[in-house]
């Protein structure tokens, strides 16, 4: 049976606000997140926090190498402001695409986290040529824990619903929850985390996978692990936080993570 390789990766952006000054200013910043994302050499990867102009940007920027689908939470047809997004290599074509909210009704939109909109999109990925492919859903989770909590389940729910096949599943996204959190248990049930799967040795750079902006956060012994790469029906190779700087900056408040499958 032949084997495939696929790196499996989530970055959250930071959406465009005027709270962010000097070098973490957006058009500051833009050109290294582009960075960022072409050294991590992704081949699919969840985005969170992407404003319009934003999605405006990395869609031109990224052109030559991915496409990249979008869903914002703030319009019933997905299409809008503060939107997620799953971007996948040139040579695979996406079909099956969805989106829904956390919510008792996931098909219309909601409010559910104070005043933010919180919900989750998916799709099933073919490899050109071959007889490859994957599910991936893409989530940015809700800040508040009793949320997370109450709809944790809906995840599995809408993976079962959107990939009758059983494809390979890859959940991913800023979750706003740490390892230890309710969301993350439930998470676990269905899913692996990657990090906890390669192991120590398997595994490349900090732990923490949010950094606040703060140079002297030392994310190495920060719990701040909220960004993940959940999978079923894969094989784990190695895991990677990635914590490079360009010109002594980050390119956002939080740090791309990818991990590298082998897929039969």
């Amino acid at each position: 049976m032949a084997e495939e390789q696929l790196r499996v990766g989530t970055f959250n952006v930071r959406v465009i606000t005027s709270d962010d000054t000097g070098e973490n200013a957006w058009e500051k910043r833009k050109s290294r997140v582009v960075n960022a994302i072409n050294e991590c050499d992704f081949d699919v990867f969840g985005l969170n926090e992407c404003s319009t102009a934003t999605q405006s940007y990395l869609s031109k920027q990224l052109k030559n190498s991915y496409n990249i689908q979008f869903f914002s939470p703030y319009a019933q047809n997905g299409t809008g402001n503060k939107a997620q997004g799953l971007a996948y290599r040139k040579g695979w074509t996406l079909s099956d695409w969805h989106y829904f909210w956390l919510s008792d009704t996931p098909d219309v939109m909601t409010t559910n986290d104070g005043t933010m909109n919180r919900g989750g999109c998916c799709g099933i990925l073919s490899k050109d040529g071959t007889d490859l492919k994957v599910f991936v859903m893409v989530t940015h989770g809700a800040l508040s824990a009793e949320t997370r909590s109450q709809y944790a389940e809906l995840y599995e729910q809408m993976e079962k619903k959107y990939n009758p096949g059983a494809y390979p599943s890859f959940f991913v996204g800023d979750m706003n929850s740490k390892p230890s959190g309710a969301a993350s248990v439930v998470y676990r049930r269905y899913w692996s985390d990657a990090y906890y799967a390669v192991g120590e040795a398997g595994r490349s750079g900090p732990a923490a996978t949010y950094n606040g902006w703060d140079l002297e956060l030392d994310l190495y012994s920060s719990d701040s692990r909220i960004d993940y790469i959940y999978y079923r029906g894969a094989t784990p190779l190695s895991y990677v936080c990635s914590d490079t700087r360009y010109g002594g900056c980050y390119p956002s408040d939080h740090l791309p993570v990818y991990a590298d499958f082998r897929i039969e």
